[in-house]
């Protein structure tokens, strides 16, 4: 990556991009919170940039971003992007235009993929199985209660 990247352009292309077609959807803004957060951007910037957009004013210029904080944000939203469960076009449309402004390749792209994969197996695996517990502990609890109030009577 030899040209600079602006994190507050990013984001104002990101909002430009899923703005075209008039509104911002669930999954569109569920991206935008992650890459806003992921860009590190100040709080209230992401609000003003969006308000820009929609005057037709231009924003300031951002901070810089590194190669090494490109990729963790591509990183970074691409899991958000993962977790969707059915994305719908104008999500991986954002994906696209964040894989290109970013400058990755398809190696690159690939090895986040496996990556998030693997991060995303050992969270849901996790998150199922404290689910479980509790539905089993709630279980035990709802049964044993009943249980406990029949045996007093006798």
């Amino acid at each position: 990556m030899d040209r600079a990247i602006d994190a507050t352009a990013v984001f104002r292309g990101a909002t430009t991009l899923a703005m075209k077609d008039g509104h911002l959807d669930d999954q569109e803004m569920r991206i935008l919170a992650r890459l806003s957060h992921a860009l590190r951007l100040p709080e209230g910037l992401p609000l003003k940039i969006y308000d820009n957009i929609i005057e037709g004013r231009d924003s300031d210029s951002g901070r810089e971003l590194t190669r090494s904080e490109a990729l963790m944000v591509y990183g970074q939203v691409l899991e958000a992007y993962c977790t969707i469960s059915e994305p719908t076009p104008e999500a991986a449309l954002l994906l696209s235009y964040m894989r290109t402004v970013f400058d990755i390749n398809e190696t690159e792209h690939r090895e986040f993929v496996r990556s998030v994969d693997r991060h995303l197996e050992q969270v849901v695996h996790r998150n199922v199985a404290a689910q479980l517990r509790t539905t089993i502990d709630d279980a035990i609890e709802l049964v044993s209660d009943p249980l406990q109030k029949l045996r007093i009577r006798k």
